[in-house]
C-alpha cells in the first residue's frame, strides 16, 4: 500500500511538472493591487524572484520577504494575501508623514511609526493628504544621536530612532502655550552634555526670529512661557533678535543678539520671575 501511495505521489508530481512546463499552471497569474494604481507595476512584479513567479506557493511561503522589499523602497505598508489558485491581493496603505525633519543637510518625512524618508522622494506622489508641511520643521542636530542605523539601510524608507512620543509632546506643548502659529523651527540639540530644545519663531520676511532655549521635557516649558508673558505680554511681542535661555533652574537668561553684534555684551540683572531673569543688552 505504501509503495502504491509513493507511486501515485510521484505520478502527481510528474504531472504537475509536465503541466507547468506546458501550461504554466503553477505560475503567479495575478496580483491585484488595492486600491488600484497605488503602486507601479514594476514595484509589484519587479521584486518577484524567478522561483516565486514560476511557483506561486513559493511566493506565499516568502510573502514577508516580498512585502519587506516593497516597503524598503516605497512609503507604504503592504499586505499580500492569497485569493485563489496563483492569484494574490496586495493591500497598500501609504505612510502618513507626521513631521517634516531637517537632518544631514536634507529634508525628510517622519511617520508616527518612526519611518523616515526623503521629502523629495519621487514616490511621495502616492501619499494621501497630510499636515506635515504646515507644522514647524523639526531640526535634528548633529550633536544628537544619529537617528538611523546606517548598517541597516536597505532602501529609501529608513527605520528611525527619533523618539516619536517625546517629539509629539514638544509640538503639543507649543500649541498649548499658544506658540503654534508663530514657530518656524523646533530644534533638538545638546547644551553642556544635556539634551535641549531650541524653538525659533517667524519674523517678517520669513527670517529666523526670537529664540527660546528650553529643557528636553515639554512639561517644563510652561515656566519659561509664563516668564515671557510677564516680560513681553506674549510671543507676538518678542523682539526678533532676542534669545531666551530657559534651561536654568529658577531663572532665565535673556540676550539681545542684535546688540551683541554691534558692541560687547554688558550683563545686567533684572528682578523678574521665573524667579530670576538675567538680561544681557
Amino acid at each position: 500500500m505504501r509503495k502504491i501511495l509513493l507511486l501515485l505521489a510521484a505520478l502527481f508530481v510528474g504531472f504537475l511538472i509536465a503541466a507547468e512546463g506546458r501550461y504554466a499552471v503553477m505560475r503567479v497569474s495575478d496580483i491585484a493591487v488595492l486600491p488600484p494604481d497605488a503602486l507601479p507595476q514594476r514595484a509589484v512584479w519587479g521584486v518577484l524572484t524567478p522561483k516565486q513567479e514560476r511557483f506561486w506557493p513559493a511566493l506565499l511561503a516568502s510573502k514577508k520577504d516580498y512585502e519587506g522589499l516593497i516597503e524598503n523602497y516605497y512609503p507604504a505598508e503592504v499586505k499580500l494575501k492569497l485569493r485563489g489558485w496563483g492569484r494574490f491581493r496586495l493591500a497598500v496603505q501609504p505612510l502618513v508623514p507626521s513631521f517634516k525633519v531637517f537632518w544631514g543637510g536634507r529634508y525628510w518625512y517622519l511617520s508616527g511609526e518612526g519611518k523616515l524618508w526623503l521629502s523629495s522622494l519621487e514616490y511621495n506622489s502616492m501619499l494621501d493628504e497630510h499636515d506635515a508641511e504646515s507644522k514647524p520643521v523639526l531640526t535634528w542636530g548633529t550633536d544628537r544621536a544619529t537617528p538611523i542605523d546606517m548598517a541597516e539601510v536597505k532602501g529609501n524608507i529608513l527605520s528611525s530612532s527619533i523618539p516619536i512620543k517625546l517629539i509629539k509632546s514638544w509640538y503639543s506643548m507649543a500649541e498649548e502655550l499658544g506658540w503654534g502659529k508663530s514657530v518656524k523651527f523646533i530644534q533638538a540639540g545638546v547644551k553642556e552634555g544635556a539634551p535641549i530644545v531650541r524653538v525659533i519663531f517667524y519674523t517678517a520676511g520669513n527670517k529666523n526670529g526670537a529664540q527660546l532655549l528650553l529643557p528636553n521635557e515639554a512639561e517644563k516649558w510652561a515656566e519659561t512661557g509664563l516668564a515671557v508673558r510677564k516680560l513681553y505680554g506674549g510671543i507676538a511681542n518678542l523682539p526678533p533678535d532676542v534669545y531666551i535661555d530657559g534651561t536654568y533652574k529658577g531663572k532665565i537668561l535673556i540676550r539681545n543678539l542684535g546688540a551683541e553684534k554691534k558692541e560687547p555684551a554688558k550683563p545686567e540683572v533684572a528682578q523678574e520671575n521665573k524667579n530670576n531673569v538675567k538680561r544681557r543688552n
